[in-house]
């Protein structure tokens, strides 16, 4: 059978935290359950790294499909596979606004260029701001040093969302008497 179309096809984590500084561990995301398959839209955002839109089965009763715009660090398990359901595709292609002028993303131009962003979203990033100056992303776990451009910046603080580094040297540690 012929697939209807590509997608990138996650899995919702089975603990995500939320909350002030990712404080709060909850099972799986708001509206979806943990292990959930969710479908991946390519995405109109420029914070690719941060935000998706995607479609899956609700967890509330009735499990319709829902299509919902969601931070991509409660997804794990990235993968490109074909769709064969006429109501997946229809909840992918389906405009957002009662008028019918916006879509809530687009379809993947083919299995290559899935695979190219299912690659990306599978490793782990963080958000990071440079002396407070918003600096793209960064691996997960930092590293202690980053070198940019021609200054060293020393990593002052991380937590599960981002990663905050300073071009100020840590702090020496007095020597034990």
């Amino acid at each position: 059978m012929e697939p209807l179309t590509w997608c990138v096809v996650a899995n919702v984590a089975a603990e995500t935290n939320t909350g002030d500084g990712g404080l709060r561990i909850r099972s799986g995301l708001r509206r979806f359950g943990p292990g959930a398959r969710l479908w991946v839209l390519r995405t109109g955002f420029d914070d690719s790294y941060r935000r998706v839109n995607v479609v899956g089965r609700h967890r509330g009763p009735g499990h319709r499909l829902i299509h919902i715009i969601i931070e991509l660090r409660g997804l794990t398990n990235f993968r490109v596979r074909p769709v064969h359901s006429p109501a997946v595709y229809i909840a992918l292609t389906r405009p957002w606004e009662p008028s019918g002028n916006r879509r809530f993303g687009a379809l993947w131009d083919g299995p290559e260029q899935a695979q190219e962003y299912a690659h990306r979203w599978n490793r782990p990033r963080l958000q990071v701001r440079f002396d407070n100056v918003d600096g793209g992303t960064v691996a997960d776990p930092p590293p202690l040093e980053l070198e940019r451009g021609d200054k060293i910046y020393y990593l002052a603080h991380f937590n599960s969302r981002f990663a905050r580094y300073s071009s100020l040297p840590p702090p020496k540690e007095p020597p034990w008497p």
